[in-house]
């Protein structure tokens, strides 16, 4: 095996000392001259030489990285995060993005969060939802406020039970906005299907949908489903088995409302025609036809705002970043329907 190329190898190809090919390649204030420096960068392009972050961090050194933990890298709502997060950290803040999925584990959660620790990330966003998080959630709570103690910045893109900042919509407005939706199109008997309610933007969002429901006194038919597997398909058929009457079901996701006007359409009812639904998030799942009728939740906005907090406030520095969240909106869609 080929020994990877070292600061010596390139000081001997570029004729000069190794502490000048130091001092060009980490980017050093202390000055070179140009044709030296330009010389040592040759040098190093040529024999290959990758820096070794690992040295650099026992020097002292922290390496630029900031880590994202996410739910699912399969569901568009993370994905969209993900491309956020790695792009902006990248463009605007030459930081390195580690983006860890935890297929919405809890303790794959927490196993990434001590990883990334061990791995000198300067801060961490921490963007799982949809999952059980009452599991966990006091080792992950010490487990943060050990990483605070230690000079690490950690946010979050939901609310979680922890002493971190929040950069995310009102979800309970998030809910009342997408069952107003339904109710100022006429409909009366209305299903929810939302995932577990150990999920704190799940139960916010399902408390605001509720709340405006009962305030006009609706019909409401609830069910709860996982998101792996047929378990949307088999929560709204029991919906519907209980409650035939429900002309809207407002889905907790738009990963859940697709997932619902598939299994809709493959019964023969139609969308929006027989049954009206409406999702929250409006990423990926929302742009097939039918187009979605969904609440954007603005997720790269909070995306944008966490990672600012973590790039100005790395090293215990910067000013602290003030969040205003914004509103959840409305995205118009071809789900819904207004009854006659």
């Amino acid at each position: 095996m080929k020994e990877p190329t070292t600061l010596a190898h390139v000081a001997a190809h570029a004729g000069v000392s190794i502490s000048t090919v130091g001092r060009v390649l980490r980017g050093s204030s202390l000055p070179v001259a140009k044709p030296v420096a330009e010389r040592v960068r040759d040098s190093a392009a040529q024999l290959g030489y990758v820096a070794n972050l690992a040295a650099r961090s026992l020097r002292g050194v922290r390496p630029a990285m900031v880590g994202l933990v996410v739910g699912d890298m399969l569901d568009p709502y993370y994905g969209e995060i993900a491309e956020v997060v790695t792009h902006m950290a990248e463009s605007r803040h030459g930081m390195l993005a580690i983006v860890c999925n935890m297929q919405r584990d809890p303790q794959l959660e927490l196993k990434y969060c001590r990883q990334l620790w061990e791995h000198r990330v300067t801060g961490l966003i921490l963007a799982g939802g949809g999952f059980d998080q009452h599991v966990c959630r006091d080792e992950l709570a010490a487990l943060v406020a050990s990483m605070q103690s230690a000079g690490l910045v950690v946010a979050t893109l939901g609310p979680r039970f922890l002493d971190a900042p929040v950069f995310s919509v009102d979800n309970a407005q998030a809910g009342r906005l997408a069952a107003e939706q339904l109710l100022n199109a006429g409909h009366r008997h209305i299903g929810i299907l939302t995932g577990s309610l150990r999920s704190e933007t799940a139960r916010q969002r399902h408390e605001g949908a509720l709340e405006a429901l009962n305030a006009r006194r609706a019909k409401v038919t609830v069910r709860h489903a996982e998101f792996q597997g047929n378990s949307v398909a088999t929560a709204a058929a029991s919906l519907l088995s209980q409650s035939p009457g429900v002309t809207g079901i407002l889905a907790g996701s738009d990963h859940m409302a697709r997932a619902i006007i598939n299994w809709l359409g493959a019964q023969g009812v139609a969308v929006p025609k027989d049954v009206s639904v409406i999702g929250t998030g409006n990423n990926a799942f929302a742009e097939p036809a039918p187009r979605l009728t969904t609440i954007d939740v603005h997720l790269a906005e909070c995306a944008r705002a966490a990672l600012q907090s973590i790039a100005s406030g790395a090293g215990g520095g910067g000013a602290q970043v003030r969040f205003e969240a914004p509103a959840p909106s409305v995205v118009a869609g071809a789900t819904v329907r207004t009854l006659g």
